[in-house]
């Protein structure tokens, strides 16, 4: 974690306060020694991101808060709040997706998919987003199977917000193009399209 250690401890402090813990007996919660609790509040050393979450069980608050990751408020009253946050999803570097429409007459459904390639190089974030969405998957499906509690799964979504907190996204460069550059840089991709579907068709033909 890239957050300051000093001000992690603080708020373990504050938070333990209120939950009328000591030192002692927060430590004894833990299986750590006082002296070590001592330093976590001190800002001597930092938590792993395993102990953060064990120390917010114990003092019943989320490990993001401990973090001091602040949640965005984010309403989502229509559509377009929805599109609104997809673009923004596209405006960020180390993210990319790929848009898979499919309808009829050429499919027989009719769906569409963001695609993250976790395997991009150009998006460092795309790896991390799968992971997350492949645990998403499951802990939605065992919500929605009443196998675990809206709780739990709260419990869960907050752990991961803590986790990564200090995973900070950039914008994109937006380049400025004149439209000589921009017609010519579109031409190339034209030829390099085109290279890819003969080199595909000579390799079918061989086959």
């Amino acid at each position: 974690m890239n957050s300051n250690p000093a001000e992690i401890g603080q708020r373990i402090k504050e938070a333990r306060k209120a939950a009328k813990l000591s030192q002692t007996e927060l430590a004894g919660q833990l299986e750590k020694t006082l002296r070590t609790v001592q330093k976590y509040e001190s800002g001597e050393i930092e938590p792993s991101i395993a102990t953060i979450n064990s120390i917010a069980k114990i003092l019943n608050v989320s490990p993001a808060e401990l973090i001091g990751y602040k949640k965005q408020e984010i309403r989502l009253d229509t559509l377009s709040d929805v599109l609104f946050v997809l673009n923004e999803i596209n405006k960020k570097a180390g993210l990319r997706f790929d848009i898979d429409v499919r309808r009829p007459p050429n499919h027989d459904d009719w769906t569409c998919a963001l695609r993250f390639d976790g395997n991009d190089p150009n998006a460092e974030f795309n790896s991390s987003l799968c992971l997350f969405l492949e645990q998403y998957a499951i802990e939605r499906l065992r919500l929605e199977t009443y196998f675990t509690s809206q709780e739990y799964f709260d419990h869960w979504f907050e752990r991961e917000l803590a986790y990564y907190a200090d995973a900070p996204l950039k914008d994109k460069e937006i380049e400025v193009l004149s439209d000589i550059e921009r017609i010519k840089r579109r031409n190339e991709l034209d030829r390099q399209m085109l290279e890819e579907k003969k080199k595909a068709a000579e390799e079918n033909g061989d086959q």
